[in-house]
């Protein structure tokens, strides 16, 4: 029987070394390249993001800049719905989900009786154990405020609220206002919770009234109601959502609040911007 050679066996020794070696440097590799790009991956995502941002903002002014021409009516519905589209203003392209609310569509907090944001917070949601509870807490909170009658922003309403109710009581703050003034909405701006809530309908019948609102405009007679539930709006308070989207990925969204008028010295007030 023949033995192996020695020296033979000193290159397969070498050999197995080697392979072990480049397994090593490739692993020290692959643990080296995220480090290496995700410095420039972070760095595009910002940059994308940025363009996202500044698309949202561009959009937002041109939209305060029509609102305040009183063109707003015109480019964009007053009741909330979502009009999609593309924009390029000059250094990214982004597509823009743009909205525009009347207030005086929605519930206001600071004014509408307690009945009424029961049933708003029931159709978003709430259970009616719940309803109840936060609509108290809410009137008594709007009656504590001592600025103003009532509360000052949505999330003054929203802090008012034991912690444990908070997340019912959110849930109902998209359908929901302080600045209208008013405990009636306008059934032509209005949103179908706010419009079930105050009316005293259910979602459905009010969701059934939006739809022919949205193909038939203001000729659509609004459902009946309890006398005083309705009342036609001014236009100058409105809540805009912008949400921006670049072709690079970048996203942005902005939520702001105006209040507009005739001087010309400030035709445009921010209530809120976020």
């Amino acid at each position: 029987m023949r033995r192996a050679s020695p020296r033979r066996g000193e290159r397969g020794a070498a050999y197995l070394l080697a392979l072990g070696a480049l397994a090593l440097v490739g692993a020290l590799a692959a643990s080296a390249l995220p480090l290496a790009t995700g410095p420039a991956t972070r760095a595009a995502a910002a940059v994308a993001e940025a363009e996202a941002r500044r698309a949202a903002e561009a959009a937002l002014h041109r939209l305060l800049a029509a609102a305040a021409a009183e063109d707003l009516r015109r480019a964009l519905p007053l009741g909330g719905e979502v009009v999609s589209t593309a924009f390029d203003e000059g250094f990214a392209e982004a597509r823009l989900d743009l909205s525009a609310q009347d207030v005086g569509g929605l519930v206001d907090l600071s004014a509408a009786p307690e009945e009424v944001l029961a049933r708003l917070l029931a159709v978003t949601g709430a259970a009616p154990p719940e309803a109840a509870e936060i609509a108290a807490a809410w009137v008594r909170g709007r009656a504590a405020e001592g600025r103003r009658a009532g509360f000052a922003t949505p999330e003054a309403a929203l802090a008012a609220l034991p912690a444990p109710l908070r997340a019912a009581g959110r849930a109902a703050l998209s359908q929901a206002t302080v600045w209208s003034g008013r405990a009636t909405v306008d059934p032509e701006t209005a949103t179908a919770p706010a419009l079930a809530a105050t009316a005293g309908l259910s979602l459905g019948a009010a969701q059934a009234f939006i739809a022919r609102r949205a193909l038939e405009g203001r000729r659509t007679p609004p459902p009946e109601a309890p006398e005083g539930a309705y009342a036609a709006s001014d236009g100058r308070v409105i809540r805009f959502a912008i949400r921006a989207e670049t072709a690079a990925g970048g996203r942005a969204a902005i939520e702001a609040v105006a209040r507009f008028s005739a001087s010309p010295r400030r035709p445009v007030e921010l209530l809120a911007w976020r």
